[in-house]
């Protein structure tokens, strides 16, 4: 999601409004989201559009109140704790990685933590999106993500979490970013749906298929599969882009999911 549609949901939630105006984020996340009935040149919500829009923030790792703090701990007015009502001190920072970049390279099992305006001027030429922060450390292991980087420089971003590493400055740097970007997600209902809402989205990086089937019989997530399917099934039965579909239909038919850590880490595709 969006900078944009992140806030729309946290002011839904904290506003709780009969009604708004019809315009471009409103209709986006109806249409999208499925939040609200359009009347003519409104869209009406109910205590269930609330809520959901709650569980989608949640889900997706967004913080469902918007961030209170206007200033950082050096910032802080005279007589007042550096601590109280001050920013986190990751605010505005990204936590990133490289592939192919031998000049800008992260410690083994490390990442690096800069302002998401700096990451946009390193001259990467793919952005790889990646959900979890210990996939991030690891990004070099995964061996088949070659087949979709292709030999490209690659900066590798943490797509973030409530409370540091804030998921809006991810989004944010992709907002303002131009060049395309690879999805690397949980193989699960919440993971696919975050993927389909990924800006100048690539690809859907997944392990090749005998691999992932391998590794999600293995481990037996009944659980990942089940805690987020009636979120997300309503957009996933909905999606047309042939690969993201093909892996939805495949999940449905195994009813497991996997997270990123348990991937294989070899195999082309």
């Amino acid at each position: 999601m969006t900078p944009q549609q992140v806030t729309f949901l946290q002011r839904l939630v904290a506003d709780r409004p009969e009604y708004r105006a019809r315009g471009t984020t409103a209709d986006v996340m109806h249409a999208q989201e499925g939040l609200g009935r359009v009347q003519g040149s409104r869209i009406y919500y109910l205590e269930a559009d609330f809520e959901s829009a709650r569980h989608k923030l949640i889900s997706r790792g967004f913080d469902v109140a918007r961030p209170q703090g206007t200033y950082t701990r050096g910032e802080a007015p005279k007589g007042r704790s550096e601590k109280s009502g001050a920013q986190k001190v990751t605010h505005g920072l990204v936590a990133i990685s490289t592939l192919n970049m031998p000049d800008l390279r992260a410690p083994a099992r490390g990442f690096l933590a800069i302002p998401w305006a700096n990451a946009l001027v390193i001259p990467y030429q793919v952005l790889l999106l990646v959900e979890n922060l210990e996939a991030l450390q690891r990004i070099g292991e995964f061996g088949w993500l070659e087949d979709y980087v292709k030999g490209r420089p690659v900066v590798a971003l943490y797509r973030g979490a409530p409370g540091w590493f804030r998921t809006d400055s991810a989004a944010t740097l992709i907002a303002s970013d131009t060049r395309p970007v690879l999805a690397f997600f949980d193989f699960d209902p919440a993971g696919l749906a975050m993927a389909v809402s990924v800006p100048r989205r690539e690809a859907l990086c997944l392990p090749p298929w005998e691999l992932l089937r391998t590794s999600l019989q293995e481990q037996q997530r009944r659980n990942l599969y089940a805690q987020s399917y009636d979120e997300s099934r309503a957009q996933l039965d909905a999606i047309t882009d042939p690969q993201i579909a093909l892996a939805w239909k495949r999940m449905q038919q195994l009813t497991l999911g996997l997270d990123q850590e348990h991937f294989p880490l070899t195999g082309t595709t």
